[in-house]
Formats: C-alpha cells, structure tokens, sequence
C-alpha cells in the first residue's frame, strides 16, 4: 500500500511543478490564450511515458487540464486533473474555484473539489464520500494554482515559497525555493532557467528549472526518492493568442 501511495503522491507532485507557470497578467482584458506543453518522462534512462499541460485563460482566469500517462513494467498508470482558477485581485494570489481529478492503475480516484470562502474551506467529494475541509491560517488550493502563483513570486524576485495544498484525503503543506539561476541542456536547446527546489522534505530530491524564454515554464525536472529516480523535459509546446 506505501509503494502504491508513494507512486500516486509522486504522480501530483510531478503535475503540480508541471504545471504552468504563465502569468495572467500578460493576458489583456480581451484575449484569449491557449497553450500546450508536452514533456517526456523518465525512469532513470528509460522512457515510460509523457505528461501534457492544456491551458485556457480567459483575461486573468484559466482552466487547466494536467495529464499524466506512464507505463512501466506491464502496468499503466496516470491520470488528469481540471482545474478552474481565478485571480483574486486584493489578496493578488490565483485562487481555485474548483478541480476534477481522476487517476487510474495502482488506484482508481474519482474526485471532486469545490472551493469557498475564498479558499479558507474546501468540500471533498472522494469515490462518493463528501468530506469538508478548513484552514484559517491560508487558503487552501489545488496545484495549478500553486504554480501560477509561483511564477509571479519569481519573476518580482521572490525566493522562498509556502503553500496548502488540497489531496485526497487530506491538506498538504509544501514550501519551495529559488536556489540559483543556471544554464539548462535540453532537446529544444539550451536556456537560462531558475533552479526551484522542495525544500523541508529530507527523504527526497525535487528540482526543475523554469526558463524565461518560455515565460516561466517548466523545462527540465528531477525527482528522487528511494527507488524512484525520474527525470522529464519539455519536447513539444504550442502557444495561441486570439
């Protein structure tokens, strides 16, 4: 049971970096942007499948679609997540309306989350089971939101970062940090990239490196923790204004 939590909590975590880190505020009050960014997966060496990010914004609101498809000796596991955000213009934060999540393989979710209180109260809907959560000390979001978030701390210079994140069955706390601005290798080329680290988690290694030539998406990424060694970077990505 550890091994197949282990696996699903890696899978969220990965989607949560993944997920874009494009700011809204570049978004005038009339357009309309959509992008696609697709990244190849990596066990150690070994390639076991691809996770895509679909955006819609709409001004400075967006919805996200995270997919994540993996196969790896003869199982097949993934899953995706939509989430509905908005900015919420006085506290100056992406706040969540709501998100889907469904995952199939080691485990099966079926999962919806709605949003109140601007965040300071979630209701969980988990394979039919309703539960409510509250935290008074931040709102609660979903990981897109995380990384919008995150993508206009680092571009005003901010380096270190908390959150309260909804799972499952449970409120997540996450900090992240900006620890230097590096030279990236990738397939596409090579770019300058701000290296983000999970900090304050001692039994595991969570870097990726986001590049302003792609208005602060995720390029590159490495996670590891016991016999996990991953590895993925962006290979595929389009981006439409209208």
């Amino acid at each position: 049971m550890k091994k197949k939590r282990g696996l699903i909590l890696f899978i969220s975590v990965l989607m949560l970096l993944n997920s874009s880190l494009l700011s809204a505020q570049e978004n005038n009050q009339t357009s309309k942007n959509e992008q696609r960014y697709v990244y190849t997966v990596y066990y150690k060496q070994m390639p076991i499948g691809e996770m895509i990010q679909e955006y819609q914004w709409k001004n400075k609101d967006v919805i996200v679609n995270s997919v994540a498809d993996f196969s790896f000796l003869y199982f097949s596991f993934g899953g995706n997540q939509q989430s509905d955000i908005y900015w919420n213009a006085p506290k100056k934060l992406f706040l969540s309306h709501s998100f889907n999540r469904k995952s199939i393989g080691f485990s099966v979710v079926d999962m919806q989350a709605d949003f109140y209180d601007n965040g300071h109260k979630t209701v969980i809907t988990n394979n039919g089971k309703k539960t409510q959560y509250e935290n008074i000390k931040a709102p609660i979001v979903d990981f897109n939101s995380i990384t919008l978030q995150i993508s206009q701390g680092v571009k005003s210079g901010k380096t270190e970062f908390e959150f309260y994140m909804q799972t499952s069955d449970d409120i997540a706390h996450y900090f992240f940090k900006v620890t230097g601005k590096e030279t990236i290798s990738t397939k596409l080329g090579d770019f300058e990239a701000y290296r983000v680290e999970q900090v304050k988690k001692e039994d595991r290694i969570f870097i990726a490196w986001f590049s302003p030539d792609f208005n602060y998406q995720m390029i590159k990424f490495h996670y590891k923790r016991k016999v996990l060694d991953i590895h993925g970077e962006l290979m595929k990505y389009s981006n439409d204004t209208f």
